[in-house]
């Protein structure tokens, strides 16, 4: 069958066959194109397969060169060259720009996966800040560090003068005792960091201390009480310490330090102080304000730090003891009372966790806690006798938080709570290392 179509004067023949003949052609150039671009993706392929394996060799062949370079270089450092040869050594130094570019360009990955198995974490600057107060950064040789710290303490004691009738019915006087501590303690710390496994440390405090003393119960009331206060400052009890560290921190050990520390009785002792009474005598406070202990300490204990990147914990365990200290008055009655007197040892332990919220900034919170053994006083001519009450036992519970400032200096906040009745309260602390 035949189409035919007059248009324009011109007679135009459509034929089936022919209409075949142009799809079938159509289809073919079709299935000619898939067909070429399959053979290109599989040549593309190939092509990429190629490329892998070659860069695969090329790694391996530039960390093959770079642990070359490494090796004929800790060689030189350590007196071994003279048993190379001569023309090994100049290839070597010739390599080395090349090998190191290399390295930082083409194999950074594999390289960096051979050295994580033989080093730690890198640890940040925030978390640095806190291991530092914590445990020790032996990285920058001297550290200067300048903190405020500010404690308030109460404690209140119910004493009774009188006795008891037929068992229920107390005759005598009732006294509510109460002694509110204000703190402000300022601390000049300098650190110096001989090697990478010695540093040496000396702290001078300065603190200023307002107490306030009430006594409730004067003439048998329960609504009059007394009020006394007293107040001062000066330098506390300077000390030095050194730190050794036993084990340097590796991938399946920790950070492992030894530190011992000495403190100086620089402090106004509080052995001695007169004592002042209210008019009624129903107070007696002490007027002036001890900033030290009055006799040497040592203490000696060891610190272990591990990373676990972006945190760190810490572990800390100490042992104290005080040398005994002859005084020409213990009392602060009238009259001197000379004697001795030993404060007794003591064992602290803290453990605590930062973790790094950014480079600049990380968090921490620590669990400290200290026993202390009861203070002996020998009175001339008379033989050792324990203080009662004077065993104590304290424990702090601090958040606290880190900030880097710039390069060299940063900022270290704490908060602590008393969770003991010999605890301070509360304690806020800020501090400022500088590290040169």
């Amino acid at each position: 069958m035949k189409l035919t179509r007059i248009n324009a004067g011109i007679l135009v023949t459509f034929s089936p066959l022919c209409l075949l003949t142009n799809l079938s052609f159509a289809q073919g150039v079709e299935v000619q194109k898939t067909v070429t671009e399959e053979q290109e993706i599989a040549q593309l392929k190939r092509q990429l397969i190629m490329l892998n394996k070659q860069l695969k060799q090329q790694q391996q062949a530039i960390n093959h060169i770079a642990r070359q370079v490494l090796t004929k270089e800790a060689n030189l450092k350590s007196g071994d060259a003279n048993q190379k040869p001569v023309g090994s050594r100049d290839a070597s130094i010739q390599r080395q720009p090349v090998a190191k570019a290399q390295v930082s360009t083409g194999a950074e990955t594999v390289s960096s996966q051979s050295s994580t198995k033989k080093k730690a974490p890198d640890r940040g600057r925030s978390t640095e800040d806190v291991l530092q107060e914590a445990h020790n950064v032996f990285d920058r040789p001297l550290t200067v560090e300048t903190s405020f710290t500010y404690s308030y303490y109460s404690r209140k004691d119910l004493v009774l003068r009188g006795f008891l009738a037929l068992d229920a019915i107390f005759l005598g006087n009732l006294n509510l005792d109460r002694i509110r501590s204000n703190t402000i303690q300022m601390d000049l710390v300098t650190r110096y960091s001989a090697t990478d496994r010695w540093q040496f440390e000396m702290n001078i405090p300065v603190m200023y201390r307002w107490n306030q003393y009430d006594s409730v119960g004067e003439g048998n009331s329960s609504q009059r009480y007394e009020t006394a206060e007293t107040d001062g400052g000066e330098i506390g009890d300077m000390s030095v310490a050194a730190y050794y560290r036993l084990v340097k921190e590796g991938s399946g050990w920790p950070d492992l330090v030894w530190n011992v520390r000495v403190k100086a009785p620089t402090g106004k002792h509080p052995f001695g102080i007169p004592l002042a009474s209210s008019p009624t005598a129903n107070l007696t406070y002490p007027t002036e304000i001890a900033t030290g202990s009055g006799v040497w300490g040592i203490s000696t204990g060891f610190s272990i730090a591990k990373t676990y990147d972006p945190a760190i914990v810490f572990f800390n365990l100490n042992y104290g003891w005080s040398l005994p200290g002859e005084f020409g008055d213990l009392s602060g009655l009238e009259g001197n009372s000379p004697g001795e007197i030993d404060l007794g040892d003591y064992i602290d332990y803290s453990v605590g966790l930062a973790f790094a919220v950014s480079e600049k900034m990380s968090l921490g919170m620590s669990f400290n806690q200290r026993f202390y053994s009861k203070t002996k006083q020998r009175t001339q001519g008379f033989a050792w006798e324990d203080i009662p009450r004077s065993d104590t036992n304290t424990a702090t519970l601090g958040i606290g938080a880190t900030l880097a400032l710039s390069d060299s200096l940063s900022m270290v906040t704490n908060i602590g709570a008393g969770l003991t009745e010999d605890s301070p309260d509360y304690q806020v602390s800020l501090r400022f290392p500088y590290r040169f």
